[in-house]
């Protein structure tokens, strides 16, 4: 089970892990529900046993508090997998209540199918075992399964109840057994998967969540810093994990292809490998998987070192109208082609004011990227809003600006893996927030754990 997670994702992969419990869920719970009604049970009130007639029905499974459209894909993803783990242990209750000696004593004091709309009753056929459903039992069970839903089918269409009557026997005893074997595996499988997934999904963060619609953010680092870098992990994290749509345009005609980088960061590949060729069959591997998932995002990497802000606000708006922009990342603002006025500093100001307005109007968030200065004296000093001397004014526009570091905790290396920090600062009010990332050259920069 757990290679598929190497061809599909964890929402994927919980999506159908839920889709096939409440298939499991629902079959177990109607046969369960019909053999105690055609058997006359009773349950009472204050009795331990369980009456599968109150058996939760699939909707009765309802999302966890707090989870919704606005949830993020990991949240989304381990409450499918807690609603397939419940929906196994309901079923583990309702299989509880019937044994073979019970179901026997039951049948030979009332009798099975012995009135006419008991008769009517069978019905249930549809619910009769199919190897699709039950590939996962040994395949003694799912061969006698086979057969047995088979005389029970026969019977039902020939109307011969006695017939009938032991064909379900012999499905409620093959199957019973199954279940009491299939079950507990089944759950604890899903509980191990649960667990891995918490664990993967640390370091991939929910920027989307800090990035908010109608607003603009600054990203700011000094060079060799990687702020580029982290402005990937932003997009891929955002596209690819979360489902947004991103447009990445890329001022910057350098030799580095942002959408190579980007493609080598997803897959946890050495960027230098695929320039020099020399990459193995399982990085090979890891590269096109990495690129399948792109290509079907809604994450597009633009070259725009030729085009100018008009250009740019005039594109950003035509993939609004296809409904495929959510959040766009400039890289970056002092690459930016902006009408001349009376001096640098100024323009640049002008720009950020545009793209303030130009997310606003569009309702979509903007991540504008900045390169500080290098300080050469006290360079181990985390940025801060006062290194934007050289621009003045560009922080006033900006609802959020983030500044990105790690060159004062370059010294604490641990297998090739480096500390860096996230500080993201409110204009407004001035507040701020450190968020403790690590840093990669394959990966780029994740959370950390915990």
């Amino acid at each position: 089970m757990f290679d598929e997670k190497m061809t599909d994702s964890f929402d994927v992969l919980a999506e159908r892990e839920m889709a096939k419990a409440f298939r499991y869920y629902n079959y177990v719970r109607e046969f369960y529900g019909y053999l105690c009604d055609s058997l006359d049970l009773m349950f009472e009130d204050d009795c331990d046993e369980f009456d599968p007639a109150y058996a939760p029905a699939e909707k009765e499974f309802p999302p966890a508090e707090g989870i919704d459209e606005n949830s993020t894909a990991k949240e989304k993803s381990l409450d499918q997998m807690a609603g397939a783990i419940r929906a196994y242990e309901t079923m583990q209750t309702i299989v509880a209540v019937l044994d073979e000696d019970g179901a026997e004593k039951a049948e030979q004091a009332r009798g099975m199918l012995q009135d006419t709309h008991k008769f009517a009753l069978t019905s249930i056929a549809e619910w009769f075992p199919k190897p699709s459903i039950w590939h996962e039992f040994e395949k003694y069970a799912q061969k006698r399964l086979d057969e047995y839903s088979g005389n029970a089918q026969c019977a039902a269409l020939l109307m011969e109840p006695l017939s009938l009557e032991k064909a379900i026997r012999d499905i409620f005893v093959v199957q019973k057994k199954s279940l009491e074997k299939f079950l507990p595996k089944k759950i604890a499988e899903l509980k191990k998967l649960r667990s891995e997934m918490e664990t993967s999904y640390k370091g991939n963060a929910d920027w989307a969540s800090r990035l908010r619609r109608g607003e603009l953010a600054i990203l700011a680092a000094r060079p060799g810093v990687g702020m580029k870098t982290f402005a990937l992990n932003v997009a891929e994290n955002v596209a690819l994990d979360g489902g947004k749509g991103v447009v990445y345009f890329n001022l910057d005609n350098c030799n580095v292809r942002r959408s190579e980088q980007l493609l080598c960061q997803r897959a946890n590949v050495d960027y230098s490998k695929v320039h020099e060729g020399s990459l193995d069959k399982a990085e090979t591997k890891m590269l096109l998987t990495a690129a399948a998932e792109i290509l079907h995002s809604k994450l597009r990497v633009e070259n725009a070192a030729d085009m100018n802000l008009a250009e740019i606000s005039q594109k950003a708006r035509l993939y609004r109208q296809l409904k495929s922009l959510d959040i766009l990342i400039i890289d970056y603002l002092q690459l930016l082609k902006v009408q001349s006025c009376t001096n640098r500093a100024e323009s640049l100001k002008r720009a950020t004011w545009a793209l303030k307005n130009l997310a606003m109007e569009l309702n979509i968030s903007i991540l504008l990227l900045c390169q500080l200065s290098r300080r050469s004296t006290t360079e181990q000093e985390r940025p801060q809003l006062s290194d934007f001397t050289e621009i003045p004014g560009v922080t006033q526009e900006a609802d959020a600006v983030w500044t990105l570091d790690r060159a004062y905790t370059r010294t604490h290396c641990e297998a090739d893996r480096e500390t860096a920090e996230l500080s993201i600062v409110t204009p407004a009010d001035n507040s701020a927030k450190n968020i403790p990332l690590h840093f990669t050259h394959k990966r780029g920069f994740t959370l950390v754990d915990g």
